[in-house]
């Protein structure tokens, strides 16, 4: 959801001649109604940093996507945890049998069910979800971080539920480094917010960044600035005092 006091902040910053990009976890196919609510055209970051494009125009300067053989690997781990696998794509979703679990977390827009492994590892997703569930999201999260260290990105939305695999340079701060460079713009003067695992590198990639107060601690470290909290207007308050005071 948008807060309209954090809408009036973006379109003011935009006003002053700001670009001004989402970077998100979600599918261009889900990022429509929020660019149009701010006024957001042209490349935006998608899928974590997977896919950098318009989800408007489907213009697309960054795809990083998973190989077969880390399609494997992903699905072999989740085989082995007992976990289900959810592969991303573009415009929708995979998997290799819609269990009651998957059914639950996807309800009317379920993943298209492909049995046949081969077929699905030479599908070239962005990113596999592992449903962990909240009772198993830190165990999985540790294990997949050591197993896959310098092989493939680890991370999560924040929801402490679904662990994420993708391609090792796909991060939201490697997507904003390839915009800043395609639009001439050198990263001093790139600013960024975020609140969850997967907005760190974007953080730590921008001189000046801003986590949300209400964000675990190491989100908040990795960050130049905290936000207030949401009583205390939260990130659009942090926008009148950063960019438009």
């Amino acid at each position: 959801s948008l807060h309209p006091e954090v809408g009036k902040g973006v379109l003011a910053v935009s006003e002053r001649g700001t670009r001004v990009v989402s970077a998100s976890g979600r599918m261009p196919v889900d990022m429509d109604e929020t660019c149009e609510a701010l006024g957001l055209e042209g490349l935006q970051i998608t899928m974590n940093g997977a896919l950098l494009c318009s989800p408007v125009t489907g213009e697309t300067l960054l795809e990083l996507s998973l190989d077969p053989p880390a399609v494997y690997d992903h699905l072999r781990f989740a085989r082995e945890r007992e976990v289900p696998a959810i592969l991303a794509y573009p415009g929708g979703h995979r998997t290799e049998r819609l269990c009651p679990s998957v059914r639950d977390a996807f309800g009317a827009r379920l993943p298209k069910e492909v049995p046949d492994i081969d077929e699905l590892a030479a599908s070239r997703p962005l990113k596999t979800y592992l449903l962990a569930g909240p009772d198993r999201y830190r165990e999985l999260l540790a294990d997949a971080g050591t197993l896959f260290a310098g092989r493939y990105s680890v991370t999560s939305g924040g929801d402490d539920v679904i662990v994420e695999l993708l391609d090792l340079d796909a991060n939201k701060g490697h997507a904003a480094q390839t915009l800043a460079a395609h639009l001439g713009v050198e990263m001093n003067e790139v600013a960024a917010a975020g609140d969850s695992l997967n907005d760190v590198e974007l953080l730590q990639a921008c001189p000046m960044s801003i986590a949300m107060y209400e964000a675990p601690s190491f989100v908040r470290q990795a960050a130049s600035h905290v936000a207030p909290s949401r009583s205390e207007g939260g990130l659009a308050a942090a926008i009148a005092q950063l960019f438009t005071s």
